[in-house]
């Protein structure tokens, strides 16, 4: 119990240092900002931990990461969407290849998680699964017999 108690503390006070630091760059233009299509802050996350990232949450739904000795956020921009703010350390084409990567494995856990609830519902409704297919791009056709 006792540890817990202290590491909640540094956790806390890593989290305002991390939070403060991104916002004094960003504000010094220190940083750069790259759009995105991602809006679901837990995919985004286990998206990040999956590529190797320890992430850390920041207020009103943003993620301060790591990513060897890079540092960079994801803030939500006004219309709920994530946008990657790097650090001037990182190039350009770094953080576009990064982001890249994540919005590939964002789009690959949605999918899958939208994949077992169709499942889910249509075994629900009573539909059989007739056939699956994966094409060229990585979609899947599912066709169910109703």
């Amino acid at each position: 119990m006792s540890i817990e108690l202290v590491l909640i503390p540094i956790a806390i006070a890593a989290t305002q240092f991390t939070s403060e630091q991104i916002k004094k760059r960003k504000e010094k233009s220190e940083s750069y900002l790259l759009s995105s299509y991602m809006k679901d802050e837990k995919l985004l996350q286990q998206a990040l931990e999956q590529y190797g990232c320890s992430t850390v949450m920041l207020e009103d739904s943003n993620i301060a990461l790591h990513n060897g000795a890079h540092q960079m956020a994801f803030y939500k921009n006004v219309e709920d969407i994530f946008d990657l703010v790097a650090d001037s350390s990182v190039s350009q084409e770094d953080a576009e290849q990064f982001l890249h990567h994540i919005q590939d494995e964002y789009t690959r856990i949605l999918q899958q998680e939208t994949y077992q609830k169709l499942l889910e519902r249509a075994q629900k409704q009573g539909y059989v699964l007739e056939s699956e297919e994966i094409t060229d791009n990585n979609s899947i056709v599912l066709t169910f017999k109703v």
